[in-house]
């Protein structure tokens, strides 16, 4: 390891992120003394802070008295390389939908940290009348067909917290549906592999099917989203088989990916 020039955090959750990024970016193998000299951190500062990356998988011990990057920081970092897979193999499949339905076809990767969906990658419809999405932007899963399409496929503890944290739409600013709605409906959208929304109040309409990662992890969703008044003149189930097959498409690319 060679030092990093940045200065050294003051804080102990500082510190551990300061150290489990030299981890990641130093050699394969690495002992304690060398750790702590790239640091810049006394020896017994750095010992504590390695057994709580230790106990979390993040370090594992080497042979001797050395330490390496663990298992668990391999997996992470293999999600993170699978995410921005995800968005070049979707681009193709956002295109073609949109040249088949000439409406907005949006990828959504799913945050488990914040608890929202981000807008990873949008292409337009050609249409003059059409939404602004935009790259980058959150989507709050409680409500819509992107949020929804994650929301069901999610582990029932994170499901519940999203859930205990909504108190009215981000649009309508009306309250979230009832405890038995909100499952029926969930229910459903796990039958069908796909979420639907239609609100005519405010002239928003949308289907989106859930993307999964390569094992078996929801990780985003891939929909369309138009004026309600234009969802009318499609034909639901033809429009809901494209988007399904689309994001079964990209579930299996990024199986592939990972293999």
């Amino acid at each position: 390891m060679s030092p990093t020039g940045p200065k050294v955090p003051r804080g102990a959750a500082d510190r551990l992120a300061f150290l489990l990024k030299l981890v990641a970016a130093g050699p394969p193998q690495f002992t304690l003394g060398e750790l702590a000299a790239t640091a810049g951190l006394p020896a017994s500062s750095v010992h504590r802070l390695l057994q709580a990356l230790v106990r979390s998988g993040l370090v594992e011990r080497g042979q001797g008295q050395s330490y390496r990057p663990g298992r668990e920081l391999h997996r992470l970092a293999s999600q993170l390389v699978a995410r921005f897979d995800l968005v070049r193999c979707a681009r193709s499949l956002l295109e073609d939908l949109v040249a088949q339905w000439h409406e907005t076809a949006v990828l959504c990767t799913y945050s488990p940290a914040m608890r929202v969906a981000i807008i990873a990658d949008v292409v337009m419809t050609p249409h003059p009348l059409r939404f602004a999405v935009e790259r980058g932007g959150e989507i709050q899963l409680p409500w819509g067909s992107l949020g929804h399409a994650i929301l069901a496929f999610l582990p029932a503890g994170d499901a519940e917290a999203i859930m205990r944290e909504a108190k009215v739409g981000p649009l309508s600013g009306r309250p979230r549906s009832s405890r038995g709605e909100i499952e029926a409906e969930m229910q459903l959208i796990r039958d069908r592999g796909f979420a639907r929304y239609f609100d005519p109040r405010y002239d928003i309409a949308g289907i989106a099917a859930p993307v999964f990662g390569p094992f078996g992890e929801i990780v985003g969703c891939l929909g369309v989203t138009m004026p309600s008044k234009r969802y009318q003149l499609h034909l639901e189930d033809d429009l809901a088989t494209a988007v399904r097959e689309s994001a079964v498409a990209l579930s299996e690319m990024a199986a592939i990916s990972h293999s």
